[in-house]
């Protein structure tokens, strides 16, 4: 009785009845909005970068970026870069070439200066864009998230060795090892 009034409450709208009896709790979807990576408006960052989930540039980045989330370039950003990501959000000022897997969005005071390809576009009023626009499926073009370990060994660096061995370590039996006799009342705090 006292289940069947639980299964009446606000609470237990996302319990289901299961085909074949019993029942299945339902979870809500997280939103994947959340900000994981962040560059500010005083940082300056060349060189390569790789991430998913969604990072925000207010920075100067100049380079390559490759993403399997959400890149957010936010109006004070100034970037040089070939850019791959599945969500483009921009505001902000980019030279090179964009490539999306979903969509580009484009909004006032951005200014695109290179060539677009996505298969979902969205221009606002006040943007500048001075290239070409592609307006088809991408996906198999973007490339593969970088591993850290990509770079080759220097041959100037020298090569240092380490030797372990496995554990449990193994003893030579002519040590003899003895097992120590202890007092029983040594073992108690009060001496009982």
């Amino acid at each position: 009785m006292l289940w069947k009034k639980w299964l009446t409450t606000a609470a237990s709208r996302r319990i289901r009845p299961r085909k074949g009896g019993g029942y299945m709790l339902r979870f809500r979807k997280a939103k994947s909005d959340t900000v994981t990576g962040f560059l500010g408006s005083q940082t300056e960052f060349a060189g390569k970068l790789s991430f998913s989930g969604v990072v925000h540039l207010d920075g100067t980045f100049q380079g390559e970026i490759i993403s399997r989330g959400t890149l957010v370039v936010g109006s004070e950003s100034m970037i040089h870069a070939e850019i791959h990501s599945n969500v483009l959000k921009i505001a902000g000022e980019i030279h090179g070439n964009l490539t999306a897997t979903e969509k580009i969005e484009l909004y006032p005071p951005a200014k695109v200066y290179g060539n677009i390809r996505t298969p979902s576009l969205v221009v606002e009023e006040g943007v500048i864009f001075e290239g070409t626009c592609s307006m088809s499926s991408v996906q198999a073009e973007i490339p593969a998230l970088a591993c850290v370990d990509d770079a080759p060994p220097r041959d100037d660096e020298p090569l240092e060795a380490i030797s372990a061995q496995a554990w449990p370590p193994t003893y030579d039996d002519s040590l003899n090892l003895e097992r120590q006799e202890t007092d029983e009342a040594s073992l108690h705090k009060d001496g009982r």
